[in-house]
């Protein structure tokens, strides 16, 4: 595949998919690899912001070093919302008119995820199954440390396509 920038990323051509059969070629091989995604404290911080999230471990360096962590960590969900925009600058759709996200199926988080840690995330079709309309199809996600390559999350997110 070629290279392209995207907001200032290198990466891949995107995956296409054109119409509803597409889907099930992909079948459980991974459909990306992300970019390299840094961790900071800023996009953290914001993102507590967005969903009120005042936690101490999200702001408190000191107390974070204190209650023996090695500081300021990301909340749980911080890491999942990642997901929607990495999957449009990996993915383009054609010929699919109607997506609605039925369900994050699990969230795991593994161990404390730092400020300054880069991730990717790698996104596998799990599942293609049909419905009355259209098809239902499972992504497993796993986030892990570009660095270490340790496996630092994973979830499942369930979406409809008609």
């Amino acid at each position: 595949m070629g290279m392209m920038k995207c907001l200032g990323k290198e990466m891949k051509k995107k995956v296409q998919i054109n119409g509803l059969d597409d889907f099930a070629k992909h079948l459980d091989k991974p459909l990306f690899t992300s970019y390299p995604i840094e961790i900071t404290t800023e996009k953290m911080q914001q993102y507590c912001l967005s969903v009120n999230n005042q936690e101490w471990v999200h702001w408190d360096e000191a107390g974070s070093r204190k209650s023996g962590l090695e500081g300021l960590i990301t909340p749980g969900l911080f890491i999942p919302s990642l997901y929607p925009q990495v999957f449009w600058d990996h993915v383009e759709m054609q010929n699919v008119p109607h997506i609605l996200v039925k369900k994050i199926e699990h969230i795991q988080i593994y161990r404390p995820i730092y400020m300054g840690t880069r991730i990717d995330l790698t996104s596998t079709i799990t599942s293609v199954k049909p419905r009355r309309k259209g098809i239902e199809v499972d992504y497993d996600v796993s986030f892990d440390d570009v660095e270490t390559r340790d496996h630092l999350a994973d979830a499942r997110f369930i979406l409809r396509y008609w």
